[in-house]
């Protein structure tokens, strides 16, 4: 629904978006998309839907606005189709990662959905807090405590690896 005094995003605008925020987009569509989609496709459609949306007058980063478009459409893509997950032999970005980023990527792992997606919003993304609350569509207050508690979390999983070493 338009009103007289939106804008429409410019086709160029929209291009200079799509420039800057493709690669967090597709990082964040790599994370979170179910078994059976291709993340680039994913990527593809948040894009497409950020143009179609009328509601966006290009205030603040637009980054925001895109992770909370992703983010339905990964979860549009889980409910459209339930696949079982397929196990890969091997793992090609697991060759060129050091040990710490692949203990990190273990114990964000076991941190639950909520929390480990705030946290990836927050610090994979580098959204400020008020970002990572409307990606999400909760409070600022919401996402900080997510966040504090993701963050003890991680400290205590990490911390007690390095004791154990």
């Amino acid at each position: 629904m338009s009103t007289s005094g939106e804008k429409n995003l410019s086709p160029d605008r929209a291009r200079e978006i799509a420039e800057e925020c493709y690669g967090e987009v597709l990082a964040y569509c790599r994370r979170h998309a179910p078994a059976g989609h291709e993340p680039a496709d994913l990527a593809q459609e948040t894009f497409l839907r950020f143009v179609r949306a009328r509601g966006y007058a290009d205030r603040g980063r637009p980054i925001a606005y895109l992770m909370r478009i992703a983010r339905s459409v990964c979860v549009d893509a889980s409910r459209s189709k339930r696949l079982e997950t397929v196990t890969l032999d091997f793992d090609l970005a697991d060759q060129a990662r050091s040990e710490r980023e692949l203990e990190l990527d273990a114990a964000l792992s076991k941190l639950p959905e909520q929390l480990r997606e705030a946290v990836e919003l927050r610090y994979g993304s580098e959204l400020r807090m008020g970002e990572v609350a409307q990606a999400l569509g909760i409070s600022r207050f919401s996402a900080r405590r997510r966040i504090n508690t993701a963050l003890r979390m991680l400290e205590k999983e990490l911390g007690e690896g390095e004791r154990d070493a």
